[in-house]
């Protein structure tokens, strides 16, 4: 009796099956740059990059499209794989160091010993997202300011790159474009440093 009992249980195991794993979709995207290593013995001034300040709705994990002037969509599959803040910040010093603008770009707690700045460097990303017809929109506020006691403003811009596009589709194809963005804003910061 109790072999057709575990024959008849075995039989509806059999038929009531677990459902199969699924692979997880979620991709993970970083900026990135072309920026070479800084050119050997530059000697440029030290910046002490701030921490980047986002705008309060950019600071999600989710990858971002914008589909008119309030609507935006949250790509819950494609995230980003390290904070935006600390990605932008991070291109931003390796452009500089590579353009040859500074001699040291130091963010928070990485002030180095016996390295006094010459520079104070601020950056508040307004927008940093695509449009759901291909366009990039990227909005940085940026200021340079003398590190001393009492600070005087060098140098300030509004940086938004018209010609930027994006595939639509592609969260890749975004980063990339965003990463543009970013190694722009770069650009425009450098200048105004070597002035």
């Amino acid at each position: 009796m109790g072999g057709v009992a575990f024959a008849a249980l075995g039989l509806v195991l059999a038929g009531c099956s677990l459902p199969q794993a699924q692979p997880d979709p979620t991709r993970f995207y970083v900026l990135s740059t072309t920026a070479g290593l800084a050119p050997a013995g530059v000697k440029g001034p030290a910046v002490h990059l701030r921490p980047v300040e986002l705008a309060s709705y950019i600071k999600s994990k989710p990858m971002i499209v914008r589909r008119g002037d309030n609507e935006i969509e949250f790509r819950e599959y494609a995230r980003w794989g390290e904070p935006l803040e600390q990605g932008i910040g991070r291109v931003v010093r390796e452009e500089l160091l590579a353009r040859g603008a500074a001699g040291a770009v130091l963010a928070s707690g990485l002030r180095a010993v016996g390295v006094d700045y010459d520079y104070e460097l601020t950056v508040r990303v307004l927008a940093c997202e695509g449009g759901a017809g291909g366009a990039v929109f990227f909005r940085a506020a940026w200021e340079v300011s003398t590190a001393s006691a009492t600070p005087k403003m060098v140098a300030q811009g509004d940086f938004r790159p018209a010609d930027l596009r994006w595939d639509g589709k592609s969260e890749a194809s975004l980063a990339a474009q965003l990463s543009q963005a970013v190694a722009g804003l770069s650009g425009e910061i450098a200048a105004a440093l070597k002035k």
